[in-house]
């Protein structure tokens, strides 16, 4: 029983993480001690074809694991749906003065405390272009709209690739490409038909990258750290001009 109430509450935490844009759902995770277990859940759904039976299945899922901690991300969802939604109505400037801080904390913790100034300062340029880019995106995206389909299953295959890295937050991924606020009063209303498209994207995202992102986070931590250090930095502007 322990065991179910610790994955329930690491799942929880990870919900109100990743509903947050600017903290990541995969970095509390690591601080749970569920992260190696959650990725390895997930594989089981990218199987080898070759030798896939039923029973490999469940045991790479394992159940036991896996349920608990989704249970505690999808009732930590839909409950702070309905924060997030009334500090927007309510107290939009603070909550937008918040998620500055929030990001401009994890940008602070990436680039100066999860590793050492001298060897992460090497990657500037990956901070620099991160940066550009998230500008870019945030700048052009005002007028884009999101009702289009196709671009909501792009933001969900982000948003959910975002969500695997630690001290990467998924729905950071959402606010910079403008479709944050659809996403929380989607939730908080259950209209799951509104965000399909999005779930689509994160489906797929689901299938295909658990081990081929977390590879490459492994071979380049720092250089990718630095990146998505610009692209939140970037992405503050996203926060004051989507988030309405």
């Amino acid at each position: 029983m322990s065991k179910f109430f610790h994955r329930f509450v690491a799942g929880f935490f990870m919900g109100i993480a990743e509903i947050t844009p600017g903290i990541s759902g995969a970095t509390i995770a690591g601080l749970f001690n569920v992260y190696k277990n959650f990725l390895s859940s997930l594989t089981a759904f990218n199987p080898n074809l070759r030798n896939f039976s039923i029973e490999k299945f469940f045991h790479k899922l394992n159940p036991n694991f896996i349920f608990p901690l989704f249970m505690g991300m999808i009732i930590a969802i839909y409950i702070a749906s309905f924060l997030i939604d009334f500090l927007i109505i309510n107290y939009l400037i603070a909550f937008k003065v918040f998620l500055t801080f929030v990001m401009l904390a994890a940008v602070i913790k990436n680039i100066f405390f999860d590793h050492k100034w001298a060897e992460t300062r090497g990657y500037s340029i990956s901070f620099f272009i991160g940066f550009c880019v998230a500008l870019l995106i945030s700048m052009s995206l005002v007028s884009l709209n999101f009702d289009n389909y196709f671009l909501l299953g792009i933001a969900g295959f982000f948003a959910f690739s975002a969500f695997l890295l630690p001290g990467i937050s998924g729905s950071l991924v959402l606010v910079m490409l403008g479709v944050y606020p659809l996403v929380i009063k989607s939730v908080k209303m259950l209209d799951l038909m509104a965000i399909l498209p999005l779930l689509v994207g994160f489906m797929v995202s689901f299938l295909l990258l658990p081990k081929e992102i977390i590879k490459s986070f492994n071979r380049n931590e720092q250089k990718v750290k630095m990146l998505f250090s610009g692209l939140i930095s970037g992405s503050i502007s996203a926060v004051w001009i989507h988030l309405n």
